[in-house]
């Protein structure tokens, strides 16, 4: 894979079990953690870009063969592991996947190397609960859930709601979350139905603690295959002013005339953001949109400012 050759590869033993972790970059430590279909070309730019932002990323392996995409055979071993290794709790709830325990002697090795308060964890649909899992027993201090969904939301009706507002944790590790006092970042697409109804779970359970990013439209992969550049913001930010001593991120200048033009269109329940460095319009929004709204909205965007916007809802409401 081509991407990687500028990465370090080594393996990592912890009580007996050995990895491959790839490695780029200096400063404060992030862990990036793998989705289906294992690393490929998307996490890579993702991970490249937290890089950029002045961090130490690593990359562990827990299963598929790099670059090997969405071929069938990466993908059926892929389940297969799932299904079959005791490492990951796919169906359990009020459990942690055991191959946490793996996860936090590397978050606590990064940090020894690195130094810092702490390091952030970024993890992904079916390891999205994994960032979580990982503040009970490791330095973690700015984690983000992306898309979470384990364990599955599947069976019979009452048994799936159950499974999708599960968050993957032990009783035991979803105390140490809440006691951490921690922020935690979480984005997902707001009607993706693979995460179920975990982001009202984190709401009741951590309040404001949960900054909750809901992107309107049809995706999963907030951050890779189904991209969102607000998303991306969102969480280079977050590990910015959680991570570093002296944060550096600036915001882009904003268009403002252009701004209130676009929103007197839009009518209320609208917040627009327009910036030209990076070209970008992101509609911020208090409530969900049916197809139509989004739609409408979508729309009247492209007539006023030539581009497709990203709509969004925050909550808790952070803007200002």
């Amino acid at each position: 894979m081509d991407s990687l050759e500028s990465w370090t590869r080594t393996d990592v033993t912890f009580d007996g079990v050995t990895r491959d972790v790839y490695r780029k970059g200096t400063g404060r430590g992030v862990i990036i953690i793998h989705e289906f279909p294992g690393i490929e070309e998307s996490l890579i730019t993702f991970a490249q870009e937290v890089v950029d932002a002045g961090f130490t990323v690593m990359l562990p392996r827990l299963f598929g063969t790099p670059g090997a995409g969405f071929s069938v055979g990466n993908v059926v071993g892929d389940i297969r592991q799932f299904c079959v290794r005791r490492e990951f709790s796919v169906f359990a709830r009020g459990k942690t996947s055991p191959v946490a325990v793996w996860l936090r002697a590397l978050a606590r090795q990064l940090h020894d190397d690195v130094g810092g308060e702490g390091v952030g964890v970024i993890g992904m649909c079916f390891t999205g609960g994994f960032a979580l899992a990982m503040m009970a027993g490791a330095p973690v201090i700015a984690p983000v859930i992306a898309e979470p969904s384990l364990p599955a939301g599947v069976g019979l009706p009452r048994n799936a709601a159950a499974r999708g507002a599960d968050l993957g944790l032990s009783p035991f590790d979803l105390e140490a979350v809440k006691a951490s006092g921690c922020e935690v970042l979480g984005l997902k697409y707001r009607t993706d139905p693979a995460t179920g109804t975990r982001f009202d779970t984190l709401r009741r359970e951590l309040g404001d603690r949960f900054l909750a990013v809901e992107f309107e439209g049809r995706g999963h992969s907030v951050l890779t295959a189904d991209r969102r550049e607000y998303g991306v913001d969102e969480v280079l930010d977050f590990l910015d002013r959680t991570l570093k001593d002296e944060p550096s991120r600036q915001p882009p200048s904003r268009d403002e005339p252009l701004e209130r033009r676009l929103e007197s269109r839009l009518g209320a329940g609208f917040d627009a953001r327009v910036t030209g460095d990076p070209a970008r319009v992101v509609l911020h929004i208090t409530r969900g949109l049916t197809k139509k709204g989004r739609e409408r909205a979508e729309a009247i965007s492209r007539e006023v400012t030539g581009r497709d916007p990203e709509i969004v809802r925050l909550t808790p409401n952070r803007l200002g």
